[in-house]
This record gives structure tokens, C-alpha cells and sequence, in this order.
């Protein structure tokens, strides 16, 4: 090999490092500017109010951070909103020991209010009309196991007046066996917290709304352009809104309500007996806005299974429907608006009323 041609691979090198090396800078530069022109860029990460946690003989599951107190936003525009947890991870205002003899509201993302405020939410409606106090014992990210976990996480020597649990026909219908999968729960060691570590689309996406300025700059900024935001919905760097989907196939309806309605009666055996208790059923999207008949028949099924086991079943989709999709639930995102929980929250307070004694 000729000097000279030595002499130009190693120079081109150099170049490339250079340029490479340019790059990075500018990339950080960049960064540095996004942070100190969008300060609020932090709010679209919800892992800054949530975590995971070790619960006895429950394997682990997503509970807020104690003492969390900031802002939640959406980088579509559909809400931004202040979550307060207390010294227990809840959205309460009131520590987790005056939760005695309350109407414990346990459930998922909806039941914990996600994009409304803490006097919209549905447990707060609750208690308003029902005139008796209400306590949120609900996280993002949990199932009906995981509501199990929420229970057993609570102190000992606290009860409720009455439990109310917001079951989502979408994603808390499953054929569970919790006891199965707790167990192997807890002999897994815990993950890595780590966006980094999950390779998949997904999981760089998180990585870089949690660490980013610059990626949640352009993410507001680009959302707002139609053909640009329809480019990053077709190669799944984004969701498109209310896209249909479901959990399993039709013939798995019947043994996945059948389960899912045993283990609501084994969150209902961890209360004291005699205890009130009911489920709010969250309609799916798809049948408030289409009358999907998979989602209707899930929802029949599911009602009736609950109701084998002596479980008292409150069902808004009626009145979800009479007032329409898009008041009910966010433009993009969806979860409950404010009216989302104001309906379904009157009808758990009527329940409340007549089977716990409110005003």
C-alpha cells in the first residue's frame, strides 16, 4: 500500500472523527438551548411521579413517588396538570392513615385521575355527591393483581367504609392467575429502571422523553404539523389517536371474564366481611364511539361473571354514550375528561349512597 494512499485513509479519518465529533457538540448545544427555551419539557416523562415496589407475597407493582409534587402534560395539548402524592405515593391529601373508614377508589390510570385535576377525579366526585370521604388507592400501570398489590400495601389496622374498583374493559380483562404470576414476580430480580435498556422503538422513544429537551421540543413542535405527524405515526415513533385494538381473540372472552371476575372476588376477600363492594366498569373507547359489538360482548360478559360472584356491577356506558365520545374522553389520549369522571362518578356515589348510608 502506497504512502500516499495511507496518508489519505488517515486523513479522511480524521475528517469523519471531526465531523462526528461536530455533530455531538452541536447535538449538545442544541439540547442545552431546548432545555432553556421549553423549561417544562420534564412534563411529559410520567415516570417522574411513578416507581415500582416490592410488595409481600404480590410480586412488584407501579406506585407514585412519595412526595411528588409537579406538573403532567401531554405533548399533544390535551391536558397539562399538577399531581400531588402524599408521604404513601397516593393522590391524596390527606396521609394514608386517615384512608380508615373511608370509600376506598381503587383502580388503574383512569381511577387515579390521569390528565384531570385531584378534585375531578373520579373518587373526588364520589365523595361530593355522596357527602362521605372518599380515599384514591390507585396507580397507572396496574391490573387487577396489581389492585390486590395496592391492598396489601396498605398499612395494617385500616379498613374501608366501602371499595369501589374501576376495571377497564380494554387492558384489566385478562385470564389472570395472580398467585402464579406474583410468585414468579418475586423470584425475577428487579429490572432495570433504565429506559436505555429496552431496545425496542418503544423503549427509545421513553428513553428520550425522559432525557431529552430537544426530542420533546421537536415532538410538541412536529405534532402540530399534519404530514409530518402522520410520517412519524407511520413508522410508529407515534400513536395515532384512539387506533382500535384488542387484548385477544373473541373466543377468549368467556374464560378471561370468568377469571378476571374470580380474582375481583379475591380482591374483595382481602376486606373485612360484609364490606361494600362494587366495580365501575371503564366502557371501552370503541363501543361509546362505534357500538364496537367485541367490546359489547366483553362487556356483557364480564358484567355477568361479576355478578356470579355476588359483586355489584355500575355500568355508565349509557350515559357515556348519551353525552358522546369526544366529551368524554380526551382528543388524543384515552383516558376520562373531567366529564368522564363526573358521569361515572355520579353513578358510583348513587351506589355509594344506598349501600354505605352517604347523605
Amino acid at each position: 500500500m502506497s504512502a500516499r494512499l495511507v496518508s489519505t485513509r488517515t486523513e479522511l479519518a480524521k475528517n469523519l472523527a471531526l465531523l462526528a465529533a461536530a455533530v455531538v457538540v452541536g447535538l449538545m448545544l442544541i439540547e442545552v438551548i431546548s432545555r432553556a427555551l421549553m423549561p417544562q419539557w420534564r412534563e411529559f416523562f410520567s415516570g417522574r411521579f411513578m416507581t415500582l415496589e416490592s410488595v409481600p407475597r404480590h410480586g412488584r407493582v407501579t406506585v407514585g413517588r412519595p412526595g411528588f409534587d409537579g406538573y403532567f402534560s401531554q405533548n399533544n395539548g390535551d391536558f397539562r396538570v399538577r399531581i400531588t402524592l402524599n408521604d404513601f405515593g397516593l393522590r391524596n391529601a390527606d396521609p394514608v392513615t386517615a384512608a380508615n373508614a373511608r370509600i376506598w377508589v381503587i383502580g388503574d390510570s383512569f381511577t387515579f385521575g390521569w390528565g384531570v385535576r385531584s378534585d375531578e377525579m373520579i373518587s373526588s366526585v364520589i365523595a361530593r355527591q355522596a357527602g362521605l370521604k372518599s380515599y384514591n388507592v390507585a396507580s397507572p400501570g396496574t391490573d387487577v393483581c396489581g389492585y390486590q398489590a395496592l391492598v396489601a400495601r396498605m398499612p395494617s389496622g385500616l379498613g374501608p367504609r366501602a371499595v369501589i374498583v374501576g376495571l377497564s374493559l380494554e387492558n384489566d380483562v385478562q385470564a389472570y392467575d395472580c398467585r402464579a404470576r406474583d410468585a414468579a414476580l418475586q423470584r425475577k430480580s428487579p429490572s432495570d429502571s433504565n429506559p436505555a435498556a429496552n431496545l425496542s422503538l418503544t423503549g427509545l422513544k421513553r428513553f428520550f422523553v425522559h432525557y431529552s429537551a430537544l426530542y420533546n421540543f421537536l415532538a410538541v413542535t412536529v405534532k402540530k404539523v399534519d404530514i409530518v405527524n402522520q410520517a412519524l405515526i407511520a413508522i410508529g415513533m407515534v400513536a395515532r389517536e384512539h387506533s382500535y385494538k384488542r387484548p385477544f381473540a373473541r373466543d377468549h372472552i368467556a374464560a378471561a371474564a370468568r377469571r378476571t371476575a374470580r380474582e375481583l372476588a379475591n380482591l374483595r376477600a382481602m376486606f373485612a366481611q360484609g364490606t361494600p363492594f362494587a366495580v365501575v366498569l371503564i366502557a371501552a373507547r370503541f363501543e361509546v364511539r362505534d357500538g364496537d359489538p367485541f367490546y359489547r360482548q366483553l362487556r356483557e360478559t364480564v358484567t355477568r361473571e361479576i355478578g356470579n360472584q355476588g359483586i355489584a356491577v355500575i355500568d355508565p356506558v349509557e350515559a357515556f354514550k348519551a353525552a358522546g365520545f369526544r366529551p368524554t374522553h380526551f382528543a388524543h389520549d384515552g383516558h376520562w375528561s373531567p366529564l368522564g369522571h363526573k358521569i361515572a362518578g355520579g353513578l358510583a356515589a348513587r351506589w355509594v349512597k344506598e349501600a354505605a348510608g352517604g347523605q
